[in-house]
């Protein structure tokens, strides 16, 4: 019995070890707030030029954003966007942050 129980206990804390916390601890108000920040990045007049060329900087930038609103990384945030995508208001955010993208890389566009 004693065996069994610390078995158990063992397998607990390799699964709580491996569990991605980034993503599992986060829901709609994380993602929620990953998309405002993301937004106001976007829509910075220095994104274009930082995203382009300064890409080590703006992926800094990025997973800061992304830790700030709950995530282990920008990659994790998305990840968990994905899954909200159908919600009107990340939808929303998402439609806007794209926009924002398009129309400041319209300038560079040949």
């Amino acid at each position: 019995m004693k065996r069994r129980a610390g078995i158990l206990a063992a397998w607990a804390l390799c699964l709580a070890v491996a569990a991605p916390t980034g993503a599992l601890a986060s829901g709609k108000p994380e993602v929620v707030a990953f998309y405002q920040a993301y937004l106001g990045m976007v829509s910075a007049s220095d994104y274009v030029t930082l995203s382009r060329d300064q890409p080590k900087t703006w992926d800094a930038k990025f997973d800061a954003a992304a830790q700030n609103a709950g995530f282990e990384d920008a990659a994790a945030a998305l990840a968990t966007g994905d899954a909200y995508a159908a919600d009107s208001d990340v939808a929303a955010l998402r439609k806007a942050v794209e926009d924002k993208i398009l129309e400041q890389y319209k300038p560079y566009q040949e």
